[in-house]
């Protein structure tokens, strides 16, 4: 099974998290790809969208493959066998070189988006798909700390090793867990580079209907 593109993901997504019951919930989209699925979901469940902001730690000569993730407020997780692929000194710049694309990123964003308030109220963490699980990790840390009455943790495919860790950590929910998991890409037809400029847009409608 493959999904259309991130549309048709978070359709298919929706109908897992509908009988859920939540709330008006704030659906927050790991940028970039993710906001594209947060956007959809916060329409089809009646909630809104926004962003939380989580970067990956690359490895050396492997930007794609995380050795854990950091978020804008500084939480970092960082997985076990991070040290087996980089020294400690790699891995300080890595967090300061991610906490630098956060910050621009934070500029960006919440000038067309000021940041949801999330006490009491039920959140949606979604990203388009999940290989290691560290972004999804570090940003339900976060999230933690701002007090929402539930999480629930989301995506429409991932790895069986990252869901399981997740649905070891609280609620969570995907449409695809495949055995032979490679790469998050390869369960899409389309699935195209999210630029800022799209995740601006799709964040300014949603400011707009709000203001």
């Amino acid at each position: 099974m493959r999904f259309r593109d991130r549309d048709d993901a978070a359709l298919r997504l929706a109908a897992l998290l509908e009988p859920l019951d939540l709330e008006h919930p704030v659906v927050l989209g790991i940028p970039r790809g993710g906001v594209v699925v947060a956007d959809r979901l916060a329409e089809v469940l009646g909630g809104t969208m926004d962003v939380v902001l989580v970067r990956k730690l690359g490895a050396p000569g492997n930007p794609e493959f995380a050795l854990g993730a950091v978020t804008e407020e500084g939480d970092i997780v960082q997985q076990p066998y991070a040290e087996r692929f980089a020294s400690p000194a790699y891995l300080r710049a890595e967090v300061a070189r991610q906490l630098e694309v956060l910050r621009e990123r934070a500029r960006r964003y919440r000038a067309v988006r000021p940041k949801v308030p999330l006490k009491d109220r039920d959140v949606v963490l979604v990203d388009d798909g999940v290989a290691t699980g560290s972004t999804l990790e570090a940003a339900h840390l976060a999230l933690q700390k701002q007090g929402p009455a539930r999480v629930v943790m989301a995506a429409p495919v991932a790895s069986p090793e990252a869901a399981g860790r997740l649905g070891a950590q609280g609620e969570w929910v995907a449409v695809l867990i495949p055995a032979d998991f490679t790469a998050v890409g390869a369960y899409y037809e389309s699935f195209d580079q999210v630029t800022d400029e799209e995740v601006v847009a799709r964040l300014s409608r949603w400011g707009a209907r709000e203001a």
